[in-house]
């Protein structure tokens, strides 16, 4: 019996990984798969080690309080591969903690493939990590083309698979129309809206909350036309979001100016939105594959906002912005993350129609760099291969 032992670290690498265990399930019925994941690899049937939910932080003082608990998870790992003796293993985003194991088990067993899949973003921030992939890791699986040729301008043996956004978000045309969607939050179908997405975590909340909350007064001041909805990520942040709510001073706008969209319309909201006050992340890459003009903005604790700049090696960290190749959209982070930044941006989107066109247009151009088959199919393949249970493509997909 084949054993594969994954390790992912957040719900969204989950989701993804969670697609190729059950191609792999079909195309390998006997194989085994047990490690470290979140609900969907449990739906899977995977062993589960540890739940990522545990210890899915941001921020270096936010990780802190859990390096007690990560170094407990990471010997629990090296001990039960020592003693079921994998046949591969399988990595997923989450470099903190998956590059150092990398490490560890290539010293370990230096003939163990070792794949990673979703790489770390290695060509934003501290680039020497790329030597560590090299070093360590049989394969690199990744999600942006970029990706390929920077590992492959370094010796690595990496593959662009495509991006699980080209697959996974629900068509437009699966959505509510405007209309509906006014009609089942009780918005005014005739004033301007604006989608907001503070986030996915409740540092996140606690961060953007307070910028957001002064930036809607504001907005409201110069612009009584205008009505807000609150994306909640998860229905665990609807506390943390009401806590601002309140302590902001907005529970009175609930109803009439403010709204509060939750997570499965979180969709809707972006395809039925004017504009979008998008999260710097993954939202603002599905933000762009519904062609929706957006203002990006990040506030993070100062030590890790401080490391980023010392090791940085790009200028811009708003997907849009980095597939574009050019500042597409504004990005309002840190010390440029003000209500007053926020709230010019959006008065000058807002008054020029034509331009908000413009940007979609380009928007949704990128989604085209971002697709070569399906990725669960490649990555999927490029496992089989690797394990050598197949000498051609048992998923459909491409595979190199």
């Amino acid at each position: 019996m084949t054993s594969l032992f994954v390790m992912v670290g957040d719900l969204s690498a989950d989701k993804h990984t969670a697609h190729v265990v059950a191609n792999l399930k079909k195309a390998a019925p006997d194989m085994k798969f047990w490690g470290v994941g979140g609900p969907s690899l449990a739906a899977q049937g995977m062993e589960m080690l540890y739940d990522c939910q545990t210890f899915s932080v941001i921020g270096i003082f936010a990780t802190i309080k859990y390096l007690p608990y990560i170094a407990k998870v990471r010997q629990t790992v090296l001990d039960e591969i020592a003693k079921r003796k994998p046949d591969a293993l399988l990595f997923a985003d989450f470099g903190a903690v998956n590059l150092r194991l990398c490490k560890e088990l290539r010293k370990l067993y230096p003939d163990l493939p070792i794949i990673y899949f979703i790489s770390p973003q290695v060509w934003a921030s501290r680039p020497w990590r790329i030597k560590t992939v090299d070093k360590n890791v049989t394969k690199m699986l990744v999600i942006y083309p970029f990706e390929e040729t920077i590992y492959k301008n370094r010796g690595v043996d990496a593959m662009f698979v495509g991006n699980p956004l080209t697959t996974d978000l629900p068509k437009r045309e699966s959505l509510i129309d405007h209309t509906d969607f006014c009609m089942k939050h009780g918005l005014n179908e005739h004033e301007q809206t604006i989608g907001i997405f503070p986030g996915s975590r409740k540092q996140e909340i606690a961060a953007h909350m307070p910028v957001v909350a002064h930036a809607i007064k504001w907005m409201l001041a110069e612009r009584p036309n205008t009505q807000f909805v609150i994306a909640e990520a998860k229905p665990m942040l609807k506390d943390a979001i009401n806590k601002h709510i309140d302590k902001y001073g907005l529970k009175d706008l609930l109803g009439s100016k403010l709204f509060i969209a939750e997570s499965g319309d979180n969709y809707n909201l972006m395809a039925n939105a004017d504009l979008l006050w998008a999260k710097s992340g993954t939202t603002t890459l599905e933000a762009a594959m519904f062609g929706k003009p957006m203002l990006i903005y990040y506030r993070g604790d100062w030590p890790s906002y401080l490391l980023l700049l010392a090791f940085k090696t790009i200028k811009r960290i708003g997907w849009p912005n980095m597939l574009a190749g050019y500042g597409l959209v504004p990005e309002l982070i840190n010390l440029d993350c003000r209500p007053e930044r926020l709230v010019r941006y959006t008065l000058d989107w807002l008054d020029v129609p034509a331009f908000r066109e413009k940007v979609s247009k380009e928007l949704l151009t990128l989604k085209s760099e971002l697709g070569r088959g399906n990725f669960a199919d490649n990555v999927t393949n490029q496992i089989l291969s690797i394990l050598k249970l197949n000498s051609e493509p048992a998923i459909g997909g491409a595979r190199q």
